[in-house]
């Protein structure tokens, strides 16, 4: 117990005699429920519509009788008692003094409770009445060494009969009485002796006491835990705040960059087309004084000369003024440019820089970059060439990574399964176009899904709203509607027989039919959220600037969240998992392929500096967790550790780019066009 290791002495002291409210020694201290005591008086203007709130800890206590009817606290008042006689240093005789003559005390009986002078002191203790009375000195009296003492002489008078003690305890009532209590209004009562009452009810009242201790420490590992739930959110608060402040600087180094690139490129072209003007006017205008000085002097001729002159130099003047008739001026090639800016443009965000230079006449395009053109007779006969233009095979040892020659042939297979050897040339098995004869306007595909065992192909058409279902080999099968959503769909996955599709800032989840099932709030605050599933266990879905990516279960609940180490300045765009639960994500920003474990331990990243890369887009995998990116104008295969990678698929042609793709459990590669063509390729 708390008690046993405070001392009487620390109890006696001014603090704890003090109400809290006036900060004055108690006067007529009253206790509450709580355990706080304060002054009657100080209590009685808290009373409000026969209620009490404590001051301290806020507890509402019923005082239909006002503070006069709470109990009162005898403990403090006894207290008080004996603080109030050790701090009163003039202390005289109570024995001897009188209104003529005051004696100073120099000890003080503990039984009769007088303050005796010396004269006093020492009849008291000749006398045959107080001969056994314990007479202590004042000083050691008022230093505390008797608090002890006089605590267990300490008695409470009954309010009924105040000369009386309250020596009884009536349990029928339970109340402590005094003796004429007894005799008089209990004498029926079953009534005990204070102390036996006091020995009765201590263990109980010593094992409430300890079992606060349990109390105290499960309060103490809960204050524990909010403080650590404190230091986490200002850990987490000043991460974010970091993370915000570093995607902010990258993010203006980066449009600093694009804006000395832009200026860069302006600048050039300025200089370049200003200089060719310059050397067009300065022929110009040497032709025209060319033709002045000829006009001027042949009039000069005509008009002054004799005829035998003018004959003479006749011929002459008509073969320069036919030289400078047949002059052509050469032609300006001058193009007046105007700005293109990517983001006006969500399509060109996958290949486009920031800024570009558009002249009259053309599409704003992205960087001139080389886009490998192959041989056609190499891989295609004439009659496998549709007008479709479809994404044409490559065959070119100039298009596969480097570090495909190095691969030893027992290298596992994770890390050879695509490179080691040259992969088979794709071949393409069919081709269609997304069917519109049921749409109100032209379809455009967002989002892709095969179904499994050849089952078929699921198309997100977002500007129909609409997910269109065809047959492995092409044939239009069914539409199946999405819900109503205040956003636009983007993405589609499917984790066992149930459909996840993302729109804005929610994870939709549908029945193969189209019938909704429930839907959730994503984190962060993108426009627009790519997802894959792994299985029929989550759904994954990348999340943006965040760079990280949660798992849902197909019930909705959130199953963890996958944070890439170290890993900030980004933007996750499309994601794919492979067997191993392996994450690979494009990163818009940083134009680079992040290959990340479920811990969120980052494997590789495939960065344009030193893989086939410029600026990846769409991403899946295929059975042996071969990785395929959609990279502008061609499609990349990647082994499973992005060691080694080939270009198995290009076309020059920007008007049928490929746009997303998805490989079903055959091994067969569906390939969505920006044209709304759809090409199935198997290896």
């Amino acid at each position: 117990m708390a008690l046993t290791f405070m001392s009487l002495q620390e109890l006696i002291k001014e603090d704890f005699l003090t109400c809290k409210i006036c900060y004055d020694l108690y006067t007529v201290p009253k206790i509450l429920p709580c355990l706080h005591s304060y002054c009657q008086h100080c209590l009685e203007p808290l009373v409000r519509d026969g209620a009490l709130q404590c001051p301290e800890c806020r507890l509402q206590t019923d005082v239909p009788g006002g503070a006069l009817s709470l109990k009162t606290n005898f403990f403090i008042n006894s207290l008080l008692e004996l603080f109030q006689i050790k701090h009163n240093r003039d202390l005289a005789c109570t024995v001897c003094s009188d209104a003529q003559k005051i004696l100073t005390a120099t000890a003080r009986c503990l039984d009769c409770k007088d303050f005796l002078c010396q004269s006093c002191t020492q009849g008291h203790c000749c006398s045959r009445l107080t001969l056994h009375h314990k007479v202590v000195k004042l000083e050691e009296f008022l230093a505390g060494e008797y608090d002890a003492e006089m605590r267990l002489l300490q008695e409470l008078c009954c309010q009924d009969h105040q000369q009386e003690a309250l020596r009884f305890f009536c349990d029928t009532c339970s109340a402590p009485i005094c003796r004429d209590c007894r005799m008089l209004d209990h004498f029926q009562h079953k009534v005990v002796s204070m102390a036996n009452a006091v020995q009765r009810e201590r263990p109980s009242v010593e094992q409430l006491i300890d079992s606060l201790a349990g109390t105290i420490t499960c309060i103490s590992e809960q204050e524990k835990a909010v403080e650590e739930t404190v230091d986490k959110l200002k850990t987490s608060g000043e991460n974010i705040k970091e993370s915000i402040t570093r995607y902010v600087d990258d993010f203006i180094d980066y449009l600093l960059a694009q804006k000395e690139a832009i200026l860069g490129e302006l600048s050039a072209f300025l200089t370049q087309q200003m200089e060719s003007c310059r050397l067009v006017k300065e022929e110009l205008q040497n032709q025209r004084d060319k033709a002045i000085s000829t006009k001027e002097f042949s009039q000069r001729v005509l008009y002054v000369g004799k005829d035998y002159e003018i004959l003479h130099l006749e011929g002459m003047i008509r073969n320069r003024i036919q030289e400078l008739q047949t002059y052509i001026p050469r032609k300006l090639e001058s193009q007046i440019p105007e700005l293109a800016i990517a983001w006006d443009q969500p399509e060109m965000l996958s290949e486009a820089a920031l800024f570009s230079l558009v002249f009259p006449g053309e599409h704003p395009k992205g960087d001139t970059e080389t886009v490998f053109e192959p041989d056609s007779e190499a891989y295609a006969s004439p009659s496998e060439e549709s007008e479709d233009d479809p994404v044409l095979p490559v065959d070119s040892e100039e298009d596969s990574c480097p570090n495909s020659e190095e691969s030893a042939p027992d290298t596992p297979n994770k890390n050879s399964s695509c490179c080691s050897r040259r992969s088979k040339r794709p071949k393409r098995v069919c081709t269609f176009e997304v069917d519109q004869c049921c749409s109100q306007v032209k379809p455009n595909i967002t989002g892709i899904a095969v179904l499994p065992h050849a089952g078929g192909i699921l198309l997100l058409d977002q500007e129909n709203d609409e997910i269109k279902q065809y047959s492995a080999g092409g044939h239009f099968q069914q539409s199946i509607p999405l819900p109503d959503s205040d956003g636009v769909f983007c993405g589609i996955s499917l984790c066992g027989d149930v459909l996840a599709c993302s729109s804005d800032s929610f994870l939709f989840f549908l029945t193969l039919e189209g019938k909704f099932l429930h839907k959730l709030l994503l984190r962060g605050s993108e426009s627009s959220y790519a997802i894959t599933s792994y299985e029929d266990s989550y759904v994954a879905v990348s999340e943006g600037t965040l760079c990280s990516i949660s798992l849902y279960s197909p019930s909705g609940h959130c199953l963890g969240r996958v944070a890439p180490t170290d890993y900030h300045g980004g933007k996750f765009l499309f994601i794919a998992v492979n067997d191993w639960e392996e994450f690979i994500v494009s990163d818009f920003i940083k134009k680079q392929i992040v290959i990340i474990e479920k811990s969120g331990l980052i494997l590789n990243v495939l960065k344009t500096s030193h893989s086939l890369l410029t600026k990846p887009f769409s991403v899946c995998v295929d059975t042996s967790s071969n990785i395929f990116v959609v990279d502008q104008l061609k499609v990349i295969k990647f082994s499973p550790d992005g060691e080694t990678g080939e270009v198995v698929l290009s076309n020059q042609n920007r008007q049928k780019r490929p746009r997303v793709l998805a490989v079903d459990d055959g091994g067969r590669l569906v390939l969505v066009q920006e044209d709304g063509y759809v090409h199935i390729y198997c290896f």
